[in-house]
Formats: C-alpha cells, structure tokens, sequence
C-alpha cells in the first residue's frame, strides 16, 4: 500500500495496488494528516473485509462456499452478504433479468427469505464482478461522508469511479473514457457528486458477460457508460447494459435515476 500527504495542497493519497482484481486509488481533501490516514486505514479495512467475503475465486471467501455448498444443501450467511443478493435480485428483476450474477441461470436459485438461506437446484454459482466495487465504493463514500469529506475522487481500476464535490480548481472531475483496443480518446465524462462505471470488451477480456436470454457471452467491441449518484447502480446498470441491444435496454432503464448513460462502438471508436 502506498500513501502520501502534500501539504501545500493538503491533498491525501492512498492506493492499494491489488484489490478486488484491480488497483484502489483514493483522493480526498479536508482535515488534517492524522485524521485523514485514519480515515484512509478505515478505507482499506473495508475494502479488504469485503473482497472476503465477495471474492468467488477465494476458496476462504463467504462467497465462495455458498457457490461450493449450495447445491448440497440450503446455505445460511451473514446479513451483509444476504442484503447484497437480494439487491442483486432486486437489480435481476428491475432490468427483466438482464443484471445477472448467475451469468443466466437465475431460475436454478431458491432463496429462503425466512431462513436467510439459498439452494441451487442446478449447478449454477453467483458472480459478483458486475456488482462488488460498485458496493465497495458505495461503502467507501458513506465514510467519506461521515467524515465530512466533501472533495474526493476514488477510483477502482479506472473502471468505477466515485466523485465527491469539485475538483479543487474546477467545477467537476473529469473522467477521460478511452477505447481499449486503440487507447485513443473517445469521450470525456464530467462529474460531482456522482459515480461512474464503465463495462465493455478489451483486448485481453473478449467476453466475460452473458447474455441471459441465449446464454452466451457477449463478444460485441462495445462498451456502456452510466452515471449515478450512487456507485452500485452505475455498476450494476454497465453490466445490464452491455448484455442488452438498446432497444430492450429502453423498457427499464426509466426505472432508475441515472443522470446518464452511454454506449460506445469501440470498433468505429464512435458514441452510438
């Protein structure tokens, strides 16, 4: 872990260089350097508690026995972990299954509201890639704010990002959106006090997103863009978006308060 105070600015910066399979960058302003390390130490105990609990190729992680388990028998779990899969069904049903941490075989999980438990009928297993650094960053501004924090911006593997306020000589943060299989400049996205994540193909991921409806993987060089106010809806709505045409896409994405959304054809490097 790497962290610096520059006084001149009073600017704080922390970074993790491995977690959640990508890299944490934290900028914020406001407090003094013991105050804002401590804050930065709550930060990184949060993160890694949940990359725990969320990582399914961790064979220690909660996550991981419940996709072990589960078809075994009804498997029980901590009220974190249960509340962030019944968002994921919540999301599951609000985009007409299009956000899917089953990769389309939602129908093979019984969940068990009384019990707080979940059986697999098929062998199925949740994939929370679509989801988990949304959370994390969701976690990571209700610190900042209890904090009183009120500029900062963090960034999960230049992929999700969490914007608090302005930048300190300016009136917003920009975000440069670059096209993986070229590097050239497609976009810029300007926030404050907003989220932004970024789902698509790249060169070294050509599919890792599937569509439920046909159970395969999306291969499209495309990629979605969504700013909302909170971190876990821009994430979770990437995902929904990059496995839906636009046209399906249209009939729930009025469900949501997003301030905006974006696809891109990353083979013409051009907005649609």
């Amino acid at each position: 872990m790497y962290t610096n105070y520059y006084p001149s600015s009073g600017l704080f910066h922390g970074s993790i260089p491995k977690v959640m399979g990508t890299q944490l960058d934290a900028l914020f302003w406001g407090g003094n350097p013991a105050e804002m390390d401590e804050l930065w130490q709550s930060i990184v105990a949060e993160v890694i508690k949940l990359e725990k609990i969320l990582n399914r190729f961790d064979a220690a992680s909660e996550l991981r026995q419940i996709n072990t388990n589960a078809m075994l028998y009804p498997v029980g779990m901590n009220d974190e972990l249960w509340n962030i899969l019944m968002d994921c069904k919540r999301y599951y049903e609000l985009t007409e299954g299009y956000f899917d941490i089953t990769l389309g075989h939602w129908e093979n999980v019984e969940f068990d509201e009384t019990n707080r438990t979940v059986f697999f009928v098929e062998k199925t297993f949740f994939d929370l890639g679509g989801y988990a650094k949304g959370y994390a960053l969701e976690k990571i501004r209700l610190l900042l704010k209890q904090q009183a924090v009120s500029r900062a911006l963090v960034n999960f593997g230049n992929s999700t990002t969490l914007a608090l306020g302005t930048h300190p000589h300016g009136n917003y943060w920009p975000v440069g959106i670059d096209n993986p299989y070229n590097n050239r400049r497609m976009d810029n996205i300007y926030l404050c006090d907003a989220s932004l994540s970024v789902s698509g193909n790249t060169p070294i991921r050509t599919a890792h997103i599937v569509r439920p409806a046909t159970k395969e993987y999306v291969t499209t060089r495309k990629m979605a863009v969504v700013v909302s106010v909170y971190p876990i809806e821009a994430e979770a709505l990437t995902t929904a978006l990059m496995a839906a045409e636009i046209s399906e896409a249209e009939k729930w994405l009025n469900r949501f308060d997003i301030v905006e959304y974006k696809m891109y054809d990353c083979k013409a490097a051009e907005i649609q």
